[in-house]
């Protein structure tokens, strides 16, 4: 199975838990190598059970055919029916509650600091490490599937097999991720001038992160077709219809693809690619032995839909949409109400959003291919094709799933769109509210971040400045040169501390890094110092203290760092973080 949703739940996971593992050490590994053959052992008990009530619900209805009970036996046949759509919903519980395991392995047993804290992965080529745990328990719950899809379903595949498939289609899935982040790695790491903007600017990360997204979306097709067996369709009849049936409606691909399965249940299509060039139609086997070439055929008018109404674009669309709703949900509730994160309201806005929203749009751009597919080839050869299709998948024939809606609906209402020509309006009606909604959730989260952004701004320039003429002046640059940024630094300081009261304290730091590594004014951070034992003194409020205690731990650090700046030549930074250590304040 291609655990979408899933996999993006787990990333979301492994994204907020940094910094909050409880127990974070050896017992983190641990605590992943019981869970594993816990899930197993589960899933596999469950899997007994179901596949014992399906064989005993065969017995009894041989039995009662045999003695001609027939409302006993048509009732026996309704409740295996009811069991082989049941299947996905078991499925779905245990994919809840590996989602629930790896969000306790995150937090009490802190495997996401692990990884970064004990293992020294580096930020941004940590995610698949911390993703792994997820994936284990993901892989064990398959013993349990591959029993009932064989006992109940009647799958071919072995189970080297399913595993195999199920490990490529979860790859395909997390792969472009994981080169998006391997890429944004290799910027920050060596391109110094990106991780001075980077450690600047919050938003502009955000926005290189989706440049990246962007371009590597385009060439994520070509990954695709590597991480799948199979390859180009053999030359023939059917190729040469599909091609020319994709000419003919000026539709480009770049290939054909057959994705070899292995086996006869994953009948299924997909398209991919945003541009031409990469652009590719995979069909599995299973598919091509199942239909005839005029469903096939239908198939393919399908997959091209998606891309006659560049329903590709708009789900690169609503990969921005998801950063700027909930950014905008974290960020600038922040910001408007002054209080603590926000971070587990953003996680549920998002996940509904992303449920609710997206999939209502997802299923009506497949109803969308599904009217495109049948004016090109017929409503009945789309029908042949569900029919044939629910057939070996009863619960997708019965109900609607979160991208798509149930084959039993979508049959109905290609039949009715042929009656009734005038229901497209509905349908298109429909879409378009869907869009709507997604637009102006898109809209009110950008609403929400121009507070931050603004605030972004102004900070990052600060911060930007005060890097650049730390760097210089460690270099021994032209004292010109330095002196400028010096001017350029305390105007941007002066004007982040015009913006916020709450900035004024991160303005005033910066003043006396400056002043004291220029040499204008070596007691600067004794001035903080004063004043904030001044005003430690005059309040008793417990939450006050500590807040003056903290920056007057800072300010004396700051003065230590700044000191062996100014006597090594080095930068500020460098010297703050060994200060840091040398006090005790940081691991």
């Amino acid at each position: 199975m291609i655990n979408i949703l899933g996999i993006f739940i787990a990333i979301l996971i492994a994204h907020s838990t940094g910094g909050h593992g409880i127990l974070v050490g050896w017992e983190s590994a641990v605590a992943v190598l019981v869970a594993v053959p816990v899930v197993l052992l589960f899933h596999n008990s469950v899997a007994s059970h179901v596949i014992d009530r399906w064989h005993l619900t065969r017995q009894q209805f041989t039995a009662a055919e045999a003695q001609g009970m027939t409302e006993y036996a048509r009732q026996l046949a309704l409740e295996r029916e009811v069991l082989q759509r049941r299947l996905p919903v078991f499925r779905m519980g245990t994919d809840l509650l590996i989602l629930a395991i790896y969000l306790l392995l995150s937090i009490v047993f802190g495997w996401t600091d692990f990884v970064g804290k004990v293992l020294g992965v580096p930020q941004y080529l940590d995610l698949l490490p911390q993703l792994l745990p997820y994936f284990g328990l993901l892989a064990a719950s398959w013993v349990g599937q591959w029993r009932m899809e064989h006992a109940i379903r009647g799958s071919d595949l072995s189970l080297s097999r399913f595993v195999g498939f199920n490990t490529r289609a979860n790859l395909m899935t997390v792969a472009p991720i994981l080169l998006i982040y391997a890429v944004y790695w290799a910027l920050i790491t060596w391109v110094p001038a990106v991780n001075d903007l980077r450690q600047s600017f919050e938003f502009l990360e955000v926005a290189v992160h989706l440049g990246l997204v962007l371009l590597v979306s385009l060439f994520v097709p070509v990954v695709v077709r590597l991480v799948l067996p199979g390859g180009p369709m053999p030359d023939g009849r059917l190729r040469r219809r599909l091609e020319t049936f994709a000419r003919d409606r000026g539709l480009r691909i770049n290939q054909i693809m057959v994705w070899r399965t292995g086996g006869s249940m994953f009948a299924t299509a997909f398209v991919i690619g945003l541009i031409s060039p990469f652009r590719y139609v995979f069909l599995t086997d299973a598919l091509l032995r199942r239909l005839s070439e005029d469903e096939v055929m239908a198939v393919f008018a399908h997959e091209l839909g998606h891309v006659k109404h560049r329903h590709l674009w708009w789900l690169l669309a609503f990969v921005v949409s998801f950063s700027v709703i909930m950014m905008g949900s974290t960020l600038g509730l922040n910001v408007l109400t002054g209080t603590a994160d926000y971070d587990m309201v953003s996680m549920g806005l998002l996940l509904a959003y992303g449920y609710f929203v997206f999939g209502y749009v997802s299923r009506r751009f497949e109803r969308q291919a599904d009217a495109f597919a049948a004016r090109h080839t017929s409503p009945e050869l789309m029908a042949s094709v569900f029919l044939k299709l629910g057939a070996a998948n009863p619960a997708a024939m019965k109900k609607d799933g979160w991208r798509h809606f149930c084959l039993e609906r979508r049959v109905r209402e290609l039949v009715l769109a042929r009656a009734h020509p005038e229901v497209a309006r509905i349908f298109r009606a429909e879409l378009l509210r869907g869009v709507a909604i997604a637009v102006g959730a898109t809209l009110l989260g950008a609403l929400l971040l121009v507070q931050p952004i603004r605030r972004d701004v102004v900070t990052g320039l600060a911060t930007y400045s005060l890097n650049q003429f730390d760097r210089e002046r460690a270099k021994g640059s032209d004292g010109a040169k330095v002196d400028a940024l010096r001017e350029k630094t305390l105007q941007r300081t002066a004007a982040m501390a015009r913006l916020s009261e709450d900035l004024e304290p991160v303005a005033e730091w910066y003043t006396g890094i400056v002043v004291e590594l220029s040499g204008e004014d070596t007691r600067a951070f004794d001035k903080l110092i004063a004043k904030a034992e001044s005003r430690l003194a005059s309040t008793t409020n417990a939450d006050e203290r500590a807040r003056i205690e903290s920056l007057a731990d800072l300010w004396k650090v700051s003065k230590a760092a700044a000191a062996h700046a100014r006597e090594h030549g080095t930068t500020f930074d460098e010297e703050f973080i060994k200060e840091r250590k040398r006090q005790g304040l940081s691991e």
